[in-house]
């Protein structure tokens, strides 16, 4: 009886103070990076771990892409996921959103992209990409399409004028192509030359390439939660996130699932350089969140 009524008083004083109560069971939400099905069973190994860590009931869902997990977190569908930076952004602008750790791959809590171009071509510089043919990477990718488009504009190259460019969604592409002669240069994330997919039809990627720009810094791929999820349960499921990345056999499971190292601790004020980048190459991508 006493229980029943402090869990009732707990839910009054919650709704009270316009904070969701705690909620039993949470859904955690994934994007295929591999097949829908490889992804599962590593996203099902993550959720028993971290129910078991939280003492919370934690189900996988694997949704078909970024906009799905937004979407299914304005409707309090999905609790918390595994996300891009960029897509972070875009969900925090549809339904509020915080990050609660990120990935961290070869010791940085981030990653880098770069301009690659042949290694016999005479372009040396970014100022020599003038007039050149250029192939970026998706529209959402902050390596291989906004990150790049900013270092050109400050480079006095306006992206859309002064260069011959295409979009590739697939970055083993943009290698490929610069490759075989089909773009002059393109912009991938570091490093692209060395994926498997490419090492195979061109195991001498790397010394026929050559890069003349690495990008600042972007922030890791975030692990989020709804912003409207309770504080506590937030912070709970943080402290699991991280100790999963100091199991060795749960490590085995991020690398399976996003290739990921490790996490770290994440805040919204480490992604403002990421959004500024956003707004001052495509303020569209955010104003245009619903």
């Amino acid at each position: 009886m006493f229980r029943l009524l402090a869990a009732s008083l707990v839910l009054v004083s919650a709704l009270c103070h316009g904070e969701e109560p705690v909620k039993e069971n949470l859904v955690m939400g994934f994007v295929p990076s591999r097949s829908v099905h490889e992804i599962q069973i590593s996203s099902q190994k993550i959720a028993d771990y971290l129910s078991r860590k939280t003492g919370y009931g934690i189900t996988a869902i694997t949704l078909s892409n970024y906009a799905g997990v937004a979407l299914a977190m304005k409707s309090k569908r999905v609790d918390f996921a595994f996300v891009g930076p960029i897509n972070y952004l875009l969900i925090d602008e549809r339904a509020g959103a915080l990050p609660l750790t990120a990935a961290v791959r070869h010791g940085q809590k981030g990653y880098r992209g770069m301009i690659i171009v042949r290694a016999d071509s005479g372009i040396h510089s970014l100022a020599d990409l003038k007039g050149k043919h250029f192939a970026f990477g998706d529209s959402l990718s902050a390596s291989a399409n906004l990150y790049p488009k900013a270092a050109l504009r400050e480079a006095g190259i306006d992206p859309k004028k002064d260069i011959k460019s295409l979009s590739l969604s697939s970055q083993n592409a943009v290698v490929t192509s610069v490759l075989t002669g089909k773009v002059d240069a393109g912009a991938v994330y570091e490093d692209a030359r060395l994926n498997p997919e490419v090492l195979k039809y061109y195991p001498d990627a790397a010394p026929r390439t050559r890069v003349i720009y690495h990008t600042p810094l972007i922030p890791g791929d975030p692990q989020i939660a709804r912003a409207s999820l309770n504080v506590g349960q937030r912070e709970k499921l943080a402290e699991a996130l991280l100790a999963m990345a100091r199991d060795a056999q749960a490590k085995g499971w991020l690398k399976d699932i996003y290739g990921i190292d490790g996490l770290d601790a994440a805040t919204a004020e480490e992604y403002q350089g990421l959004r500024s980048v956003v707004e001052q190459v495509d303020p569209s991508l955010l104003s245009s969140a619903e």
